[in-house]
């Protein structure tokens, strides 16, 4: 990625947004992104070695894939948004790609979210399945904590334009 010069991007109408606090955004979704394809991996490599059904282990082996194909789909969009940086695209570009990353990022933490849960309810009714559901539940913590500051960060851009975008007009009034 090239390093974009620091100072603002505009929105065209005069909202704008700090370049340092995009790229803190593009390093927590990078890091997100990064902790969903080692953890995915890690799953993999240890699914045979936990019992659970069946419909489970499906179940997980999907998540784990969809893990690793957001994973290249994030890391794409990144790029992307660098490439807006450097081209000073308006403000509510960049804010509209960071919401599609969290968005992008939150339906694999929902999906994640609901192998945990199943894998909770077998656990509770078999013993032998604990193994697969602390597996699946600490991978999936290792991606929420990244996942939560990316989202932190996108709400912080989407409030740096709205509160940009308010001044201005309340300059022009």
């Amino acid at each position: 990625m090239s390093a974009a010069p620091s100072g603002p991007v505009t929105a065209g109408k005069g909202a704008t947004l700090d370049e340092a606090e995009v790229q803190r955004f593009l390093d927590e979704a990078r890091e997100c992104a990064m902790q969903m394809l080692q953890n995915a991996v890690y799953i993999l490599t240890e699914l045979d070695n936990v019992q659970m059904s069946n419909e489970l282990r499906v179940r997980t082996r999907q998540v784990c894939d969809d893990l690793i194909g957001t994973k290249h789909d994030i890391i794409h969009e990144i790029f992307e948004v660098d490439d807006l940086l450097t081209s000073k695209a308006p403000s509510r570009e960049i804010v509209a790609r960071a919401d599609r990353i969290v968005r992008w990022l939150g339906e694999d933490v929902e999906k994640m979210h609901g192998v945990v849960k199943a894998l909770e309810a077998a656990a509770d009714q078999d013993r032998a399945c604990g193994l697969a559901y602390i597996l699946v539940s600490e991978s999936a913590v290792n991606i929420l904590r990244p996942f939560y500051h990316a989202q932190d960060r996108a709400e912080g851009l989407r409030k740096q334009t709205d509160e940009s975008r308010d001044a201005e007009q309340a300059v022009a009034a």
